[in-house]
């Protein structure tokens, strides 16, 4: 400590502000030089890099098991197509009397209604692995129908309950929960090695100040810690197959997220020590403050958000549901005439509005039900954007939270980004509405001639040309640009908490 405190040869006179940081900066150099020669920090850092590859390849793994499902999937209803084409082929020839229109892949009521098979998959971008987010929770495919309400069909995971309300070892949570902790664990420990060991006296007595000793101490730590982060983070997701090339935006600034997001806790470490505690005390003090932080802010805000703004109630949608389908069956016969007589080609033809069948009905009625539902599902859709904007103002008074949607943003698998896939899933409907309604309306005004022997009606043969799903995303600047926020917003807070603890420190405690 002498050698480094000392006085500094230098020629002429120095302002004493050019000799205090030469002090300050040989006083960084030496410690970080003497923490190189600690097991603590280098099995914090081992701990933490081997957590972040278990994290990392576990949300790759489950990821990785969702993609495959979807390609699948995929195959699946390429394979039923190609089935239904060759049933087609067979019937015309071998049928010996007239398929039912629920049972004949040429009838377009009959194939919409029973037989379309085609479903909206939501892909993982290549930097998933970095946060399972909810991604476990909502469905990554969903089947689409054309009398489904709003588009979407309830869709259930076949996993515990329970489990997936403990949620999952991730990435995000090696980084948003354990990371803060030992930082924690690692200032308490490091900041008050002199004075357990009784060596505080004697580091008081040399001509450095409390604020910069401490403060010489911290910056050789972030010195250290930081780069060691994001190299172990990098290190993580590329045991999980992460693309770099492909996700290199969202990497980049995942690895300046996690650094000023472990600025902060450092800084809040800082303030901790910067009355120079006890290591007990110390270590107390970084265990309540992380367990505010992390475990009972984001509780007490979803608590505040449920409560200031109530979800709708489930069970009366469905009752409401219940009660608008019997309202429109009850009263079909009229709607349907109705509707004929809006549209321009079918009103010469009302007369036929009471001889539709079944599946035919339906695509007329589908939307009725919906207008009649409509201020309920407005109200679901008001209370998740209410809910969305919440989130973004608790994640600035809670870094954990604020932390969290930041990776789940660079991951794609984020709340706001299920949404935008709702949204385009209801589009998607409209258009498979649209095209097999053009059929169906045509069907109505001109049927298709059907001879003595055809067995199959043969009024729709478009079943390759059936409109198919893509999700459209959101370019890369949009996540990145959420997650730089959250770090800016991270690197003033670990600013001002550092002058907080210098003003702390400007003296060192008489109790020493």
């Amino acid at each position: 400590m002498n050698a480094v405190t000392g006085p500094i040869p230098v020629q002429g006179r120095l302002p004493r502000a050019s000799l205090s940081r030469a002090r300050f900066f040989a006083l960084w150099r030496w410690e970080c030089a003497a923490l190189l020669r600690r097991p603590l920090l280098w099995c914090l850092l081992l701990a933490m890099g081997l957590a972040m590859v278990l994290g990392a390849r576990a949300g790759a793994s489950l990821h990785g098991a969702q993609s495959a499902a979807q390609a699948q999937a995929a195959r699946d209803d390429a394979a039923w197509i190609e089935h239904l084409l060759a049933q087609v082929r067979r019937d015309d020839v071998e049928a010996d009397e007239p398929l039912p229109y629920w049972q004949d892949p040429t009838d377009v009521g009959g194939f919409s209604r029973y037989m379309l098979r085609v479903q909206a998959m939501k892909p993982h971008l290549p930097g998933s692995p970095l946060a399972v987010g909810q991604s476990d929770l909502l469905p990554s495919r969903v089947p689409v129908k054309l009398e489904t309400l709003f588009g979407l069909e309830p869709t259930y995971d076949a996993e515990p309950p329970r489990a997936l309300a403990l949620g999952r070892f991730d990435l995000g949570f090696v980084l948003v929960q354990l990371m803060p902790l030992a930082l924690l664990f690692l200032v308490a420990l490091t900041a008050t090695f002199e004075r357990d060991h009784g060596m505080l006296r004697l580091v008081a007595a040399q001509p450095v100040s409390a604020r910069a000793w401490l403060g010489a101490r911290l910056l050789a730590l972030a010195t250290w810690v930081l780069p060691g982060l994001v190299l172990s983070l990098l290190l993580a997701l590329w045991s999980a197959g992460v693309p770099f090339a492909q996700a290199a935006p969202e990497l980049l600034a995942a690895c300046v997220l996690v650094a000023a997001y472990a600025a902060c806790w450092l800084a809040a470490g800082f303030v901790l020590v910067a009355a120079l505690p006890h290591a007990s005390a110390a270590l107390l003090s970084s265990v309540a403050l992380w367990a505010a932080l992390c475990l009972g802010g984001p509780v007490l805000l979803a608590a505040g958000a449920s409560w200031l703004s109530p979800s709708p109630s489930r069970m009366a949608y469905i009752d409401a549901q219940r009660r608008a389908t019997d309202a429109v069956q009850a009263d079909r016969a009229a709607l349907i005439e109705a509707a004929f007589a809006a549209d321009p080609l079918l009103s010469p033809h009302n007369g036929k509005a009471g001889t539709l069948d079944y599946a035919t009905r339906l695509y007329f009625l589908a939307p009725m039900i919906e207008s009649r539902l409509a201020d309920r599902q407005a109200a679901f859709v008001d209370n998740a954007t209410r809910q969305q904007r919440w989130s973004i103002f608790a994640g600035y008074l809670v870094p954990a939270l604020g932390m969290d949607r930041a990776l789940s943003t660079l991951a794609g698998t984020d709340a706001e980004r299920h949404g935008r896939f709702e949204l385009q899933v209801r589009d998607y409907q409209g258009a498979l509405r649209d095209f097999f309604g053009d059929h169906i309306r045509m069907q109505i005004a001109r049927p298709t001639p059907r001879g003595e022997r055809d067995y199959l009606r043969k009024n729709f043969t478009e079943h390759r040309r059936i409109p198919a799903f893509a999700m459209v995303d959101d370019p890369w600047s949009t996540r990145v640009g959420t997650a730089l926020a959250m770090t800016a917003w991270l690197s003033l807070l670990a600013a001002v908490l550092v002058l907080f603890a210098g003003r702390r420190l400007r003296h060192w405690p008489k109790e020493i």
